[in-house]
């Protein structure tokens, strides 16, 4: 069984730098006069094969769609889409989870935090927050589809990446500040 859990992480690894990759790839081909079509076909096999690993069948359902329209339609929109839906679906998690227990806390009490209400409160905010977060992310990465792939690339492959990674510090400086301030 350990095993198995150590042969699992170095393909999570794999499948998360690959589609953090996927905007440079997709330019990297552009620029190279590879078609939209080609594009697509290898953006609907790669899913098929990270379809046998990861359980996240909506955003495989959402690229097999779009590689599928490229590959028929030879247009790199339906490409440029992918990181879109990304997003979207990121900020729709936020959302469909206030509507229980919120993601922040789920991964809080996974990580063996003990959640009083103020902590709870605390993490229903961060969720919200997170939630206005992608969906703004979501609506910039819908309009740079529209713009060269050059705009695209730099903020779906690094201006993007940069603010999450904004958010994440800025979450958890305030986190440090709230914990001290209650204690």
């Amino acid at each position: 069984m350990q095993l198995k859990k150590l042969s699992i992480r170095p393909i999570k690894i794999l499948w998360a730098l690959l589609a953090v990759a996927y905007p440079i790839a997709v330019f990297v081909a552009l620029r190279h006069d590879f078609s939209a079509r080609i594009l697509g076909f290898v953006l609907v096999c790669v899913i098929l094969i990270a379809l046998t690993q990861h359980k996240n069948i909506w955003l495989g359902i959402c690229g097999i769609i779009l590689g599928s329209l490229s590959l028929i339609s030879d247009k790199e929109v339906f490409l440029k889409l992918y990181p879109v839906f990304m997003n979207a679906a990121v900020c729709v998690t936020f959302l469909i989870s206030l509507r229980t227990v919120p993601l922040i806390q789920r991964i809080a009490e996974k990580m063996k935090y003990k959640m009083d209400d103020y902590a709870k409160l605390y993490a229903r905010r961060v969720t919200i927050a997170w939630a206005i977060f992608m969906g703004i992310n979501t609506i910039i990465s819908l309009g740079t589809v529209f713009m060269s792939d050059w705009v695209w690339t730099l903020y779906n492959g690094l201006i993007s990446y940069c603010l999450i990674g904004a958010m994440f510090i800025m979450e958890y400086v305030i986190r440090k500040g709230v914990i001290n301030a209650n204690k």
